[in-house]
């Protein structure tokens, strides 16, 4: 999978790259499926429940962190420039979307390039999800939600 095609492996100087909509990739029909498991929508909708707003998640295996920003709203607030990380948010998105939420990106996501160690990371994770899956096709059940708000 392609690494680094926003950011060309380093950060800027005067500031950072941000992601849009428009950038996530399309989902195929299989990954609408995978969006659209149960499970993965019943823990959005509690993570989007108004007792876990400002709270955020460290969705390692994924790629991205994203905050429970209040009234519906998930904020993805970090994700790595790997195109598995972007399909996954692009899953993130869809499911998101059917809990009955909006996942905002620009202008509050940074980018951040991938670095030679987070690289076997996520070959492993690759590797673990096996043949046609993806890694992000289920998300922990329990909400272990932490953090604060950031603006």
């Amino acid at each position: 999978m392609q690494e680094n095609t926003m950011t060309n492996g380093t950060y800027l100087d005067g500031g950072y790259i941000t992601l849009r909509h428009e950038q996530l990739p399309t989902l195929t029909a299989s990954d609408l499926h995978a969006a659209a498991i149960p499970d993965n929508i019943a823990f959005f909708a509690d993570f989007m429940l108004k007792q876990n707003v400002g709270r955020y998640h460290w969705f390692e295996r994924q790629g991205f962190t994203l905050q429970n920003a209040g009234a519906g709203v998930i904020r993805c607030v970090y994700v790595v420039d790997h195109a598995s990380s972007l399909h996954n948010l692009a899953l993130v998105n869809e499911t998101v979307s059917l809990a009955g939420g909006c996942l905002e990106l620009a202008p509050f996501t940074v980018v951040s390039p991938m670095l030679e160690g987070d690289k076997d990371e996520q070959a492993e994770c690759e590797e673990e999800a096996g043949p046609g899956e993806t890694p992000s096709q289920s998300f922990p059940q329990e909400s272990s939600v932490v953090g604060m708000e950031v603006a």
